[in-house]
């Protein structure tokens, strides 16, 4: 089953939270390493404030470092789920992908493509604004004018 269905009737918010938990577990699994230190950053994103909280979050990783699906699909998979009045998550989603790609002060050509892909998926590249301007920084992608 998809991870993202055992939430369907949750809130955009939570919808939001479980896709970055997902999409983070599958970047940081990119170089075929997914370090405790990467799984503690995702805790550390995410505070757990309970034990049931910090368990639903680590069924979630695991769920995601098993699931065979690639991280293009679960951007599509959130996109449909995420309420288009909300674009603000996706953009948090990608923010937060940013952060993870760094995290172990190795940013690399293919977590570009990845982070640059869901981009896409997410439709939020279509005009200049100040999440775009972190983007041209970052060197994610030249602004296409």
């Amino acid at each position: 089953m998809d991870i993202l269905e055992e939430f369907r009737g949750e809130s955009d918010r939570t919808i939001c939270i479980v896709g970055t938990i997902i999409l983070s577990t599958k970047l940081c699994m990119v170089d075929g390493n997914f370090s405790n230190y990467e799984k503690d950053e995702i805790l550390k994103t995410f505070p757990t404030n309970n034990e049931r909280l910090k368990e639903t979050v680590l069924d979630i990783i695991d769920k995601a470092s098993k699931d065979k699906n690639d991280i293009t699909y679960h951007a599509q998979r959130i996109k449909k789920f995420v309420d288009p009045k909300h674009k603000n998550f996706l953009e948090f989603i990608v923010a937060t992908l940013i952060k993870f790609a760094k995290a172990d002060h190795h940013f690399d050509t293919k977590e570009k493509e990845i982070i640059d892909n869901v981009i896409d998926v997410f439709e939020i590249d279509k005009k200049e604004n100040f999440f775009q301007k972190i983007k041209n920084k970052l060197g994610i992608r030249k602004n296409e004018t």
